[in-house]
């Protein structure tokens, strides 16, 4: 485990990677401030504030992409990052799977994505802020 992953212990900053990736998933994972996370799950709760119908995490990469194409986000993250951000977003309930199955571009099944009340709530707050 590299030192910045130990320091989040002693910090209390979640753990961005599991115990058993290797050492450079560890090294990617810190490497990503706290700023650079908290606005990757900013873009995703703005992205599923503005879908009509709950996203797959595919549909959300490609709404983000957009999204930073036309400017309307300060970075372009990458599929894992979005991954990631989601996952966190859940671990912290404020986003859930939502009961539409999407698809992904190969056709297979895919789980979807939504706003839970406190996420709604925790975006009202970042827009405020």
């Amino acid at each position: 485990m590299s030192a910045p992953a130990i320091l989040s212990q002693l910090t209390g900053d979640s753990a961005r990677a599991r115990i058993d990736d290797p050492e450079t998933s560890h090294e990617a994972a810190d490497s990503i401030s706290r700023k650079a996370r908290e606005a990757s799950a900013r873009e995703v709760l703005t992205i599923l504030a503005e879908c009509a119908v709950p996203p797959t995490a595919e549909e959300i990469q490609e709404h983000h992409e957009a999204r930073a194409f036309m400017a309307f986000c300060e970075h372009t993250y990458s599929a894992s990052r979005i991954r990631t951000a989601l996952k966190q977003l859940a671990d912290d309930a404020q986003v859930e799977h939502a009961e539409r199955v999407g698809k992904t571009k190969t056709g297979r099944s895919a789980k979807t994505w939504q706003l839970t009340p406190r996420g709604l709530a925790a975006l009202t707050e970042r827009t405020e802020a």
